[in-house]
């Protein structure tokens, strides 16, 4: 027979289980590097802002698991799953009521990238609407071009779009600048292509189930800012290379 002070515990020992599942958040990218992508040699989820992310949700006294699935997919668990929130994406007003939000976490420059061999002088981005620009699937900046009249081809994937510059299949590519760089740089064209002209800042902000409480969506909001004031992120961008 258990003891009384068995006895006296086990309510609390049932609530245990409940309270752990309450306090995990399940983070989910899409591979958008720097920001947040899957490290090709060690298996391990890494980025700037995945680890602002984790940091936050540290903060916070809860803990976090995390994983990358394609940005549909992404977008589906974090509206049907509880404490579920996908990194990195724009604010978009299709978006907006969908989800709650947290951010914005960064500012990225958005830039057409061209071949080195490219001829042609733009001087805005409107002088590319003639031309073919490459985006992908998905892309939110990349739609916005399009419904503006641009030519736009959207590959199944980004990291297609640096080959297909260096084949003529596009003739501009647009990417969030650090995340462009970064993928020519690891498929050995670095070297080949040129930053042309900017299209816009956008900011990327976390977005989380809608049923998220009111509190903690505040309370992740002001770690947020804490953490760009505190010197934090700026520890976290050197660890990047960005300054």
């Amino acid at each position: 027979m258990p003891s009384l002070s068995i006895k006296l515990l086990l309510p609390y020992l049932v609530l245990l289980p409940a309270f752990a599942r309450a306090e995990n958040i399940q983070l989910i990218i899409q591979e958008f590097a720097p920001y947040g992508y899957t490290n090709p040699k060690t298996k391990e989820i890494q980025g700037y802002l995945t680890e602002k992310v984790q940091e936050m949700i540290k903060r916070t006294g809860a803990t976090s698991s995390i994983s990358s699935t394609s940005l549909a997919r992404g977008l589906r668990a974090t509206k049907t799953e509880t404490n579920t929130c996908l990194l990195n994406l724009r604010r978009t007003p299709d978006r907006e009521n969908l989800f709650a939000w947290v951010g914005p976490l960064t500012t990225t420059d958005w830039v057409l990238y061209a071949k080195n061999s490219n001829d042609h002088i733009l001087k805005t981005i409107e002088n590319a609407k003639p031309f073919r620009i490459g985006s992908y699937k998905g892309s939110a900046t990349g739609i916005e071009l399009a419904e503006q009249g641009y030519k736009i081809e959207f590959a199944a994937n980004d990291d297609e779009n640096p080959n297909l510059l260096m084949i003529n299949r596009i003739d501009y590519w647009i990417v969030a600048e650090h995340r462009g760089m970064y993928i020519a740089q690891e498929q050995g064209y670095g070297a080949d292509i040129s930053r042309i002209t900017k299209y816009k800042s956008i900011e990327l902000y976390m977005l989380c189930n809608k049923n998220m409480s009111d509190k903690k969506i505040t309370q992740l909001n002001r770690i947020n800012k804490e953490i760009e004031n505190d010197g934090t992120m700026q520890k976290i961008l050197r660890k990047y290379g960005i300054h």
